[in-house]
C-alpha cells in the first residue's frame, strides 16, 4: 500500500534529524493508518478508528515534530497544509510517551494523495455483517 513521506522544512532538519533519522513517514497498509517519526513518536491504528480526513493549515507557530494538544497530535515537520484525521473515540499514540488522540494532524508531502489512499482504504475495508464497521 501507499507509503506518503512527512514534508520537511530546511528549519527543521538539524533539529529533528537526530530523533528521526532517514524520512518520516505515513502510510496506509493491511487495513491500518501508521505513521512513523521515529524517536519523536508514531501512531498505528485500525482503519475502523478513523470517523472523518480534511485538511487544515499548520502554522509556523504550531511547532515542529510530533505537537500534542487537547486531543490533537500533529505529526509535522514544516508548516502549511496537513491532513486532518478525526478519529471516532479517543486511540493511544506515541508522542513520544503515551498520549490520547481524538485527531491526527500529519504534514505529507502530498496531503491530496494522502486523503484519496486512506479515503479509498476505508472504503475497501471489510466489513462486519452486524455492526457495519470495518474489521482492525
Amino acid at each position: 500500500m501507499p507509503t506518503f513521506p512527512i514534508r520537511r522544512s530546511r528549519w527543521a532538519l538539524p533539529f529533528l534529524w537526530p530523533l528521526s533519522p532517514g524520512t518520516p513517514t505515513a502510510s496506509v497498509e493491511d487495513g491500518r493508518l501508521i505513521v512513523r517519526m521515529g524517536l519523536l513518536g508514531g501512531a498505528d491504528l485500525p482503519l475502523e478508528r478513523v470517523a472523518a480526513i480534511g485538511t487544515m493549515r499548520w502554522p509556523w507557530w504550531g511547532g515542529l515534530g510530533v505537537r500534542i494538544g487537547r486531543g490533537l497530535v500533529g505529526f509535522v515537520a514544516a508548516s502549511g497544509q496537513v491532513a486532518l484525521v478525526e478519529l471516532t473515540e479517543p486511540a493511544r499514540v506515541r508522542a513520544p510517551l503515551g498520549w490520547d488522540a481524538t485527531s491526527l494532524a500529519i504534514g505529507v508531502e502530498d496531503v491530496d494523495g494522502f486523503i484519496a489512499a486512506l479515503a479509498a482504504a476505508r472504503r475497501d475495508a471489510p466489513r462486519t455483517a452486524a455492526s457495519g464497521r470495518s474489521e482492525g
